[in-house]
């Protein structure tokens, strides 16, 4: 059976290129004086109620004054450019515990957050714990090695910048519209190709009675509306080590090889400089996103460290079936996206940022 393909290249306010935003600093949203002191004024009422970081909702972090351009900023990530960026969060004079509430509460009023991995983490801490590139059981973001273009199971991710590398480690993003349209343009069959089932590998997350691996399309076409997907390439080539998932055809290589190649291509391809105290918030099904390999400053200074939360939007797009080989729900209106975790975990929220994924 043939899916469901649009009749040309789909365009839209998600189909931008690289040119239309270099001069970040002029469509990134900063914070004034008055934010950072409502935002702490919020954050430092939940510690005095004594309330755990994972019990504050958009209600328990009222920012009356910031919350209706927060509200802006949501709408454009959801229905307009795919992604958004908050700047100018002083994340040095806060401790952790203080950052991670700024940080939770803030982003309490884009969506919902939804575990990240099998051990039921709310938070996650994007940093180097030693980890080999060449572990097929663990994800490579807590590495510091290259990390191509791909999304993060869940409607919206967000990235919290608490200190940078001395070299490398540059965040990009990419349009996977147009990514798309270029491909139907120059290469209709290529992209026809990628409407298909790709094998993947889980990484060693996999769900109960399943298996090591699973299959996804990278495009969708549902109810007039596109739905992207993008794995970490290396994923796509660690599939091989299970005898049971369908190689690769010809046609498929190539087509993945002009996905990437077009991801990576200036054209399309934007570079933002992550400082600390920035927030990157990117719409997973229509937005890729990458980072380069990094060297990270000798001690005392410290590694670059992100830090990372899923979100969930209820009033998000409908989204295609075919993401359930991935996600645990998919229902808009529901809490979906994230990992699968063991009914016994409970979900936490590590402080110690070179806690393992799993």
């Amino acid at each position: 059976m043939v899916p469901p393909m649009p009749g040309g290249p789909i365009g839209g306010s998600f189909a931008w290129r690289a040119e239309a935003f270099h001069d970040y600093e002029s469509w990134a949203m900063h914070v004034t004086p008055q934010d950072i002191a409502e935002i702490e004024a919020a954050a430092a009422a939940t510690k005095a109620a004594g309330l755990d970081i994972a019990k504050i909702t958009r209600e328990r972090f009222p920012l009356p004054g910031l919350a209706p351009r927060l509200a802006t900023l949501r709408h454009g990530i959801l229905n307009e450019l795919g992604f958004g960026y908050l700047r100018g969060l002083p994340v040095e004079r806060w401790d952790a515990d203080f950052r991670m509430r700024v940080y939770w509460g803030v982003s309490r009023h884009i969506g919902d957050p939804v575990p990240q991995n099998r051990n039921g983490h709310l938070i996650g801490h994007v940093i180097d714990i030693g980890t080999s590139v060449n572990d097929t059981n663990k994800r490579i973001t807590q590495t510091n090695a290259e990390l191509s273009f791909h999304v993060d199971s869940c409607d919206v991710v967000a990235l919290l910048c608490l200190a940078v590398s001395q070299s490398g480690g540059e965040s990009a993003i990419v349009s996977g519209v147009s990514v798309h349209d270029e491909m139907m343009r120059t290469r209709p069959d290529l992209c026809a190709a990628l409407y298909g089932p790709i094998p993947m590998d889980r990484r060693g997350e996999v769900p109960a009675g399943g298996k090591g691996w699973y299959e996804m399309p990278l495009f969708h076409w549902s109810r007039d509306s596109f739905t992207g997907f993008a794995p970490v390439r290396q994923y796509v080539e660690s599939v091989r080590r299970f005898e049971d998932a369908p190689p690769l055809t010809p046609q498929l290589s190539e087509a993945l090889d002009l996905f990437y190649d077009l991801c990576a291509d200036p054209r399309f391809c934007l570079s933002i400089p992550f400082q600390p105290g920035d927030i990157q918030y990117i719409h997973n099904h229509v937005v890729f996103h990458a980072r380069t390999a990094y060297v990270d400053h000798p001690p005392p200074r410290p590694k670059r460290h992100l830090m990372r939360l899923w979100l969930s939007a209820a009033d998000g797009r409908e989204l295609p079936q075919a993401l359930l080989a991935k996600w645990p729900v998919v229902e808009r209106g529901k809490l979906r996206g994230g990992a699968v975790i063991a009914p016994d975990r409970e979900w936490v929220i590590p402080l110690e940022p070179e806690t393992p994924a799993y």
